[in-house]
């Protein structure tokens, strides 16, 4: 059954057109987005908007949990959205000025994948 509250989630695409390690582009609620199958199979989405200066990454990698943004390469854990490079290595002030990235609600039901509207 698809999901209760139809106003808040999107049905993006078929849970099998998206590979473990693979992301695909996608429009929610007039906002672009990216939904990604982490390696263990794990479905994830987020803004296409980098936080730190607004990169697709859409174009990004994902690496080890995380996309890669392809610009700076900053790097997002997309289980938490927390940016996991630089911030380990700046220094604490300005670490803490790393916007973390916005994760949306996702999830997988009678083979498609839904995604619920992105926070602004």
């Amino acid at each position: 059954m698809p999901p209760d509250d139809s106003g808040t989630w999107h049905k993006v695409l078929p849970g099998s057109a998206l590979a473990p390690g693979k992301l695909s582009k996608a429009m929610v609620a007039g906002r672009k987005i990216f939904v990604a199958r982490l390696d263990d199979g794990t479905l994830v989405a987020a803004p296409v908007a980098c936080p730190h200066e607004g990169a697709d990454l859409s174009d990004g990698m994902l690496y080890m949990d995380a996309i890669d943004c392809p610009r700076h390469h900053y790097l997002y854990d997309m289980r938490t959205g927390e940016n996991r490079y630089p911030r380990e290595v700046f220094p604490a002030d300005l670490a803490a000025q790393l916007a973390p990235l916005a994760l949306c609600p996702i999830k997988e039901e009678e083979g498609w994948i839904w995604v619920g509207s992105p926070k602004s």
